[in-house]
């Protein structure tokens, strides 16, 4: 595909990411037809479908390589490319406290350990932290309640059954060896409470933390102790320790609800009174739809129909990217006209530019129904 063509195939309710491939491969198994969509800025995913029952998901996946900068970037070109509904990494961590090889822990918090002040003295931390969100933590609290996400555990090889845990872990830059190490002593005086530590859950939450309305969690398995390493147990738990993260997310995510696992039309107009709409930011989910109803309408993503739509609109256009359509640039186009107050307008000017088409219609009823027009 073209770097202007989503060829229709850039939706997905969900977005995994996972730093390693063995990671990924656990993750990949409970997809079907898989198929990759076009790079975002460079990121290369695959987008399959998850079914539950009668219900089918739209899951995308990427391998963000290791550390918290790239999980950041990844979930800024996750959000642009789907404006995903959730938005899950998950992988292994090494168990610092209270968790066994092959458990499974879904952090309600990450702290960034690393962050603080060297002095003469010592290391004086100044930690940071960022929650997963609240909705996705409470289902991951019903789904620990319950042993059917173990069933999911694909291929089962006769390992113990794994636990799982919702409690906080931490993320830096750097492998811990050991609890006697320095930043094991660190983590002790920082993050006590914290089980698990990973090298990606503190960037990833950072970069949902800047996509508002974007919900993520962290869902790591336990590979190693940090006071019993060695290549010996990533051979052996890296790959068990990915099937049972895997399996727990797949799990969390059959049992989404149908608004939060999968693109529904808006509530009616008149549930909400338009005043009490406007008070609200529109959130990435419902810029999507209306960025795919945009790209829907018939030669909205040539060139030229994409120019012809930002020249009639003159203020706003002038401040979005005049690049080929795409998902990324009808997103751009939608949170400006929406600072401007200009949703108004711009179901206007794609009236004249392209009437009577079922596309049209349907922009500007989401529109309507969201009190913008």
């Amino acid at each position: 595909m073209t770097a202007g063509d989503n060829g229709g195939s850039a939706r997905a309710d969900v977005v995994v990411l996972t730093a390693l491939e063995v990671e990924y491969r656990a993750v990949c198994a409970h997809l079907q037809e898989l198929r990759p969509v076009r790079a975002e800025r460079g990121a290369l995913f695959e987008v399959g479908s998850f079914r539950e029952g009668s219900v089918e998901r739209r899951v995308a996946t990427h391998m963000t390589g290791p550390g918290n900068p790239g999980a950041a970037a990844a979930v800024e070109r996750a959000a642009a490319l789907f404006a995903p509904r959730a938005l899950l990494f998950v992988g292994v961590a090494g168990g610092r406290k209270d968790v066994v090889l092959g458990d499974v822990v879904a952090a309600d918090a990450v702290y960034d350990y690393e962050t603080g002040k060297d002095t003469e003295q010592g290391f004086l931390p100044r930690q940071k932290t960022h929650q997963s969100a609240y909705g996705l933590v409470q289902l991951a609290r019903i789904v620990t309640a319950g042993d059917t996400w173990q069933r999911r555990i694909r291929p089962s090889d006769g390992s113990p059954l794994p636990r799982a845990h919702v409690k906080p872990i931490a993320a830096g830059g750097r492998v811990v060896a050991h609890h006697r190490s320095d930043a094991g002593r660190r983590l002790a005086a920082a993050a006590g409470d914290a089980v698990a530590v990973d090298m990606e859950g503190f960037g990833f939450l950072a970069g949902a933390y800047l996509n508002q309305h974007l919900d993520a969690l962290v869902i790591r398995g336990i590979s190693d102790l940090l006071g019993d390493k060695g290549e010996a147990h990533d051979e052996r738990w890296q790959p068990v320790a990915s099937r049972n993260a895997a399996a727990f997310a797949f799990e969390l995510i059959g049992r989404l609800p149908e608004e939060a696992g999968a693109a529904r039309p808006a509530p009616a107009a008149h549930a909400v009174s338009p005043s009490a709409r406007r008070q609200h930011k529109l959130t990435i989910h419902q810029l999507g739809v209306m960025a795919d109803a945009l790209l829907d309408i018939p030669g909205m993503t040539s060139p030229a129909r994409w120019q012809q739509l930002l020249d009639e609109l003159p203020t706003v256009g002038t401040a979005v990217g005049r690049q080929s359509a795409s998902r990324a640039e009808a997103l751009a186009l939608l949170r400006t006209c929406e600072a401007y107050g200009a949703l108004k307008e711009l179901v206007e000017v794609v009236s004249v530019l392209a009437p009577d088409t079922p596309a049209t219609a349907e922009l500007a009823r989401r529109i309507a129904e969201l009190g913008r027009a």
